[in-house]
């Protein structure tokens, strides 16, 4: 399991330092990461191309964005990532904090699927400007 839970850091440091040499190496052929329906971002992003496109289309959403871990969960395949998602609304100029959980499936030694579950996915609707 501590495995798994390195390739989460190991990813996670990758993409903050815009590594997608790294980032494509921690990915599975089928990687892909769901974002709810009612987000204005819905749908499967499949691939590093279909990942970095949806990080583009959160920061054109919003700005100081953060996602900082506060515990990591792990057993077998599934690591479970708490956090606290935070912000700032380019529609509305707010700031914004809540939580957000996300289950990190892995197959073959390598991040198969993200799903993220935030605590208020109305209120990030909002926050981007708009419906989904």
């Amino acid at each position: 399991m501590a495995d798994n839970k390195q390739l989460v850091d190991d990813f996670l440091e990758a993409s903050r330092r815009g590594d997608t040499d790294r980032m494509a190496a921690l990915l599975h052929t089928d990687f892909c990461v769901y974002e709810a329906d009612s987000l204005p971002y819905a749908g499967e992003h499949r691939g590093l191309e279909g990942f970095l496109a949806l990080v583009k289309r959160v920061f054109t959403s919003f700005r100081n964005t953060r996602v900082d871990i506060r515990q990591m969960l792990g057993e077998g395949d599934t690591v479970v990532v708490l956090a606290t998602l935070s912000g700032r609304s380019k529609h509305s100029g707010e700031a914004f904090q809540m939580g957000v959980n996300e289950v990190w499936k892995f197959a073959e030694g390598r991040i198969l699927r993200i799903t993220p579950y935030y605590f208020d996915t109305a209120r990030l609707v909002t926050l981007a400007g708009g419906a989904a």
